[in-house]
């Protein structure tokens, strides 16, 4: 398949060779809609996220402006979030549900680095991108959890 002008395919690496830090966890955790305090019961899905492997076909890519998106190379689908984050979130909504907490709003909390954690009603985009190369970025040449093939 041809690759567009500036476009590099990066290599993941196995998910046993990144750690993430409790503040990545905290900060995931909160983008997927659960509370540190008060949903402890949980925070394992945050971190399980975040090690969370890419399947069925997906590889991150890089563009010209070295922005980190996901491309799918079975079925040409293109993603500015990791494949598995609706997932989880998902899955963090159908356990709070089911523990009774339905109905309860997602507002998801902003950080203190470079760009933020969408707030209710803001896009994802740049902003849930942002996320993955800040936070959890085991994928990129510059950080020391990536290389580019």
């Amino acid at each position: 398949m041809d690759v567009e002008s500036g476009v590099r395919v990066l290599a993941e690496r196995p998910a046993d060779d990144f750690e993430p830090t409790d503040e990545e966890v905290k900060n995931y955790a909160e983008w997927l809609g659960l509370d540190p305090k008060e949903d402890t019961d949980l925070m394992h899905l945050a971190k399980e996220g975040l090690k969370a492997p890419l399947k069925d076909g997906w590889k991150p890519c890089t563009n010209s402006d070295n922005e980190i998106f996901y491309f799918n190379f079975v079925t040409g689908q293109t993603s500015w979030t990791h494949p598995a984050d609706e997932a989880y979130r998902t899955m963090v909504q159908e356990k709070k549900k089911s523990r009774g907490q339905a109905g309860v709003p997602v507002v998801h909390a902003p950080y203190s680095g470079v760009g933020h954690i969408p707030l209710e009603g803001q896009s994802a985009g740049v902003c849930g991108l942002a996320r993955r190369i800040l936070f959890c970025c085991r994928r990129r040449d510059l950080h020391p959890h990536a290389h580019a093939q």
